[in-house]
């Protein structure tokens, strides 16, 4: 009987080490498929890897090549925007001058015109015309000169007079104004 139940204990661990070599060689085959398999995915992946990092430096390139591109325009922009504005403010200093030249002008002329008013009145109207244009000018000097010729009525009063008008509207108008020596003369003869 011993024979028998080591003989059914031989069979059984047999059968069981037969079924666990059958599982444990399935089990490994299975896993060496799976191994096969992870190896392929990962000569896969590292080719993936190999153009996404190509693509990668390639991105890279081009960026750093745009970002330098931008850059330099940048600059050139920037050194552009510069020189418009040192001519916008060297057109606001023309400007500014044109005006000032253009205050003064208008200023000379007006003064012009007042002192012309006053000679044409002298010239072409009436004493009174006269008078009333004397008295209306701001110019204390040129009233002062008129009252001296009402005062004193002598030719040198008025020569004095239309002197100094005339060299007044030569002065505000910029232009010398010397009287002529034959001028003078003529003068001094009539009034002797």
């Amino acid at each position: 009987m011993f024979k028998k139940i080591f003989y059914i204990a031989s069979v059984l661990f047999l059968s069981v080490a037969l079924l666990g070599s059958m599982g444990l060689g399935a089990w490994t085959y299975n896993l060496n498929n799976k191994l096969e398999k992870s190896q392929a995915d990962y000569k896969s992946l590292q080719n993936n890897y190999g153009k996404l990092d190509t693509e990668y430096s390639q991105a890279k390139a081009d960026y750093e090549s745009k970002l330098n591109k931008t850059q330099a325009e940048l600059d050139d922009t920037q050194a552009q925007l510069k020189d418009a504005q040192a001519q916008i403010k060297k057109l606001n200093s023309d400007i500014d001058e044109a005006r000032a030249e253009n205050k003064s002008l208008t200023s000379k002329m007006s003064t012009i015109q007042s002192k012309v008013a006053v000679l044409n009145a002298f010239w072409f109207t009436s004493d009174s015309a006269f008078a009333a244009r004397v008295e209306s000018s701001d110019d204390a000097q040129l009233k002062k000169l008129y009252k001296a010729v009402g005062e004193s009525k002598s030719w040198d009063a008025f020569v004095e007079l239309m002197s100094y008008l005339i060299q007044s509207i030569s002065e505000a108008g910029g232009v010398s104004w010397q009287p002529i020596d034959s001028v003078n003369a003529v003068v001094i003869r009539v009034m002797e």
